[in-house]
């Protein structure tokens, strides 16, 4: 009789815990991702994007335009900006005066486009590999929003401790091969400064970050 009592404990306790698990899986299904507030709200002015890599950290300098053109389709594409100045009209002009010796401010490339606002986005890391055989693929830049008009920074408050608002990007679950083989990694270094350009997009807007998006990229 006693035996019998014992398995019968067990087998309540087992469907006890059973049942909470599966209470605990509802749970985490129904309930939304966390989100990240738009850390700026950018204003309705004509605005250009302008990323700079001085140090020549990307290459190819096509990387440039990939990560300035995703910021650009992001920002038209969710309406946040409704008048915008294609980002290569800006890098021409620059490379014309870099050419020159001149060394330009960020009102002055935002002047020669014709822009009221400039997205500048100075690139400070981009790398494949940190010791050339296992891939680990990480992109950072500093981000600043410049009213040109107004000669002044809009983002970050000025006030703030950074003078940049520092954003990066990184790909996992990467193949060996893929850094090993040129074409290959031309295609990661492409994916790479897309989502870079997409991760300075999203200081821009409401988005949801965590446990949903975070599981589909590791797949």
């Amino acid at each position: 009789m006693r035996t019998l009592l014992i398995n019968c404990t067990i087998i309540i306790f087992a469907c006890f815990l059973s049942s909470c698990n599966i209470v605990a899986g509802v749970a985490y299904v129904v309930s939304p991702d966390p989100e990240q507030i738009a850390l700026y709200e950018l204003p309705q002015k004509k605005t250009v994007v302008f990323v700079d890599d001085r140090h020549n950290i990307m290459h190819p300098s096509r990387l440039k335009s990939i990560v300035a053109d995703k910021i650009t389709s992001e920002l038209l594409g969710r309406d946040l900006v409704v008048d915008m100045i294609s980002p290569r009209d800006a890098m021409r002009y620059a490379d014309s005066q870099d050419r020159n010796g001149s060394i330009l401010t960020i009102g002055a490339i935002g002047r020669a486009v014709g822009a009221s606002v400039v997205i500048y986005v100075e690139i400070t890391t981009f790398i494949m590999s940190v010791d050339g055989h296992n891939p680990a693929p990480l992109a950072g830049c500093s981000v600043r929003v410049v009213d040109v008009e107004a000669r002044e920074q809009l983002f970050p408050d000025p006030d703030s401790i950074e003078a940049a608002f520092k954003v990066k990007a990184a790909l996992h679950r990467v193949d060996p091969h893929q850094i090993s083989s040129v074409s290959e990694s031309r295609k990661l270094s492409t994916t790479l400064a897309d989502k870079l350009g997409d991760a300075v997009a999203k200081l821009f807007y409401t988005h949801t970050t965590g446990r949903l998006g975070e599981n589909l990229e590791r797949k």
